[in-house]
């Protein structure tokens, strides 16, 4: 779907037109809180614009990603070597250690601990925010099409809590069937997707050539 066939959908549900304006937020509301909460495959990123800084200690800042919603997997590289995330508070008990990273979000930055001898590219995975949905762009939502009917199902029943009007235009009962039997799908299809990128297998096996380390965990 099209962000304008996502907006006219929602009217559909709710039986009117509402203010473009709202329209747009709600959109974009559903649409955040779903990625938000299922962290889809199709939204990771791999960051690899910036290099350790030679002579850096762990006050030396780095950018976080712009687009960046919030990290994936525990770990960031620094060449090839795994670098696991530790709380800020925690910054003065790892700050000379060579294997750690930390966050200081309110900065938007993050900051590698221990001593850096050489300049390698850093390797941060995350999830990233995807593109809003606006009325003048027909960029589309980046999961399949098939399952885009459930922004302006999650837009519906937001403003079902909202509307000051007839509640039954806004929401019907029966339609959580069909939301529920979308989310279900969206949720099998990135979870089939995950499932592949550990070779159909969990992670706390024994650690083969493709699995993830117990010591990344």
């Amino acid at each position: 779907m099209t962000n304008a066939e996502i907006l006219d959908a929602f009217e559909t549900f709710v039986g009117d037109a509402l203010d473009t304006t709202l329209q747009v937020a709600l959109a974009n509301m559903a649409k955040g809180r779903l990625e938000a909460e299922l962290k889809l495959e199709i939204t990771k990123k791999l960051y690899t614009s910036l290099s350790s800084t030679v002579g850096g200690t762990y006050t030396t800042q780095y950018a976080l990603p712009n687009d960046i919603l919030v990290p994936t997997g525990g770990v960031i590289y620094v060449g090839t070597t795994p670098r696991k995330a530790i709380p800020l508070e925690h910054r003065e008990a790892f700050k000379n250690s060579p294997s750690h990273y930390y966050v200081d979000l309110r900065q938007s930055k993050f900051h590698l601990t221990g001593s850096i001898a050489t300049a390698e590219t850093i390797t941060f995975p995350y999830i990233y925010t995807t593109a809003e949905i606006d009325d003048t762009s027909d960029t589309d939502v980046v999961w399949p099409s098939r399952f885009h009917l459930l922004i302006p199902m999650e837009m519906a029943k937001v403003w079902y809590a909202q509307d000051a009007g007839e509640k039954g235009r806004s929401w019907l009962p029966e339609w959580d069937v069909l939301y529920k039997t979308l989310k279900a799908g969206l949720v099998d299809w990135d979870t089939a997707w995950k499932l592949n990128a550990i070779g159909n297998s969990t992670p706390y096996g024994n650690e083969g050539e493709y699995e993830v380390p117990l010591s990344m965990m």
